[in-house]
């Protein structure tokens, strides 16, 4: 584990427990050669953007801020995990484990507080926060690519089928196209592949045969969109659009002999249901 640390009366731990099996289902620290390379300009655009900040395996140590020296630690997963929020989905009959996931880094830099404020969640988030941040010139600040160009290589968000009964990976595909990258002046002309991004913060949803998961872009008219997986493979079957942005899991349940799938989307909020036609 990396030993380097610039925070006084900090002693790193020489090892760190990791599962050997199964293999993460995301990227894992940050490297030079993890920097985006669609083309020369956008590469040294992102060799520009980490210059000062501290790259590293996982668990490298936090950097605090020192002008002139160190801008802090590049640390990926981000503060929120690669899959800490939406929660994954498990098939009981065939031990398959489907995770969402991101591929996010972010800093968080380290400062010394003030003995008078005291060490509570209100000193440590919220709008006070940013104001005594602001005062020590240690406001949180990540690597910025010019014009919203993505500073990490694709995808930006995947789902990985792994199967529990023997710890290894059966597939992965990245979530969503990307639009929102791929349609950037200087990327638009490129012939790029899907490069997820797309992910909500909603879960995974198994039927006997399907993966339905909702993406907050790809519709038809550039929107939301709920998709169905082949939950063997990965690919993609289908599609529908969706009124607004799922906020929830959705759910399936049966009335009458038909199936219906629901879910709580955002803009209202509200809850929406979809059900095949009955002919």
């Amino acid at each position: 584990m990396p030993q380097a640390t610039n925070m006084p009366g900090e002693v790193p731990s020489p090892t760190q427990p990791f599962p050997t099996k199964p293999a993460p289902f995301d990227y894992q620290g940050v490297t030079i050669d993890d920097l985006v390379d669609f083309t020369p300009e956008i590469r040294e655009m992102a060799m520009e953007a980490v210059e000062g900040f501290r790259l590293g395996p996982l668990f490298t140590p936090l950097d605090r801020p020192i002008e002139g020296e160190t801008r802090g630690t590049l640390m990926r997963p981000p503060d929120g995990g690669a899959a800490g929020w939406a929660g994954a989905a498990i098939d009981p009959e065939t031990g398959w484990l489907y995770v969402p996931s991101r591929n996010q880094a972010t800093v968080i830099p380290l400062y010394a507080p003030d003995p008078a404020l005291g060490a509570t969640m209100r000193f440590t988030h919220g709008a006070p926060e940013a104001e005594r941040l602001a005062r020590r010139g240690a406001i949180r600040q990540s690597p910025q690519m010019p014009q919203g160009l993505p500073l990490l290589k694709p995808p930006y968000s995947r789902m990985t089928a792994i199967d529990i009964n023997t710890g290894d990976h059966v597939w992965w595909v990245p979530t969503g196209n990307g639009d929102r990258y791929r349609n950037h002046p200087l990327l638009r002309d490129l012939n790029l592949p899907p490069l997820g991004g797309d992910n909500g913060s909603n879960g995974p949803l198994l039927t006997r045969t399907l993966l339905i998961y909702c993406l907050t872009a790809g519709g038809s008219d550039g929107g939301p969109r709920m998709v169905a997986y082949d939950k063997a493979t990965g690919e993609e079957l289908a599609s529908v659009d969706l009124p607004s942005g799922a906020i929830g899991t959705p759910m399936t349940y049966l009335v009458d002999g038909r199936q219906y799938i629901a879910l709580t989307i955002g803009g209202g909020p509200r809850l929406v249901a979809f059900a095949l036609p009955e002919s």
